[in-house]
């Protein structure tokens, strides 16, 4: 091979080997061109301007909508069939399924950003609660000295702060999270706070009143995990008044009189 051709290859090694050792957290996705067209469409369904079994408009309505192609319109809709939330084919009708068997995770988080209105709140904070044990029972095992040091400084400052609430529930479990040393965990556990930072009505519902008692429990727990013993159980009976009473179930959407799209606002 000759020596140039050589070099290049060479280089080109070295910057996939470089690309690769970035955090796929540090990756900001790019946003494509079917995405505006995926949440106004995804937005109305969960919001229930279209009902089960009714259909949403047709290709070519939503390609003038939008002002956009009908095959950028087409990978809207592929995204949609994808997660189980509508049914049909290119170019026929695609009507929308019961949402009682939509089965894919990713709607859960579209509920929460697309309709917080609509989500069913209680579920989720019961997962985010029981997601808490999770990560506390692998920070046990593999949480530093060191990093022990500076939840307890998180705690310490949250203490003495006039507003707690600021960076309290955040600094904490984001630092348990990472103690972890489990990625999936920990992109999860930010993806919930950055969401509830974009919706700070929802944030004073979720989080229960009297900070002074979570910086009690997070010392004590924080004080468990210096010994490395007994802390997932601590938070557990600690949490178990807000699991003990069953979630009331969801109001039902009323019918869409006549199901309607509309256009998505510029992005600042």
């Amino acid at each position: 091979m000759p020596a140039v051709s050589l070099a290049v290859t060479r280089e080109k090694r070295a910057g996939a080997r470089t690309r690769a050792a970035v955090p796929a957290e540090e990756e900001q996705p790019k946003q494509l061109a079917a995405d505006p067209i995926f949440e106004s469409l995804a937005g109305a369904i969960l919001r229930g301007k279209f009902a089960s079994g009714t259909a949403l408009p047709p290709e070519r309505e939503l390609a003038a909508l939008f002002n956009v192609s009908r095959l950028i319109v087409r990978q809207a809709l592929h995204r949609l069939r994808e997660m189980g939330m509508v049914r049909g084919s290119q170019g026929g009708q695609t009507i929308v399924l019961d949402a009682e068997q939509w089965n894919d995770p990713r709607i859960v988080a579209l509920m929460m950003q697309l309709a917080p209105g609509h989500a069913d709140e209680q579920y989720v904070f019961e997962r985010q609660l029981l997601a808490g044990s999770m990560l506390l029972t692998l920070a046990e095992l593999r949480i530093t000295d060191a990093e022990i040091d500076e939840i307890e400084q998180i705690i310490a400052r949250a203490a003495v702060s006039e507003n707690p609430d600021a960076d309290l529930e955040a600094g904490f479990w984001l630092a348990i999270a990472k103690a972890s040393r489990n990625r999936i965990m920990f992109r999860e556990a930010r993806w919930w706070f950055e969401m509830i930072d974009r919706q700070p009505e929802r944030r004073q519902r979720l989080f229960f009143s009297k900070p002074e008692l979570r910086i009690g429990l997070y010392q004590i727990l924080i004080a468990q995990l210096r010994q490395r013993q007994g802390v997932p159980e601590i938070y557990l009976q600690a949490v178990r008044a807000l699991l003990s009473a069953p979630p009331e179930p969801p109001e039902p959407t009323p019918p869409a009189a006549a199901g309607k799209v509309t256009k998505p606002r510029k992005r600042a």
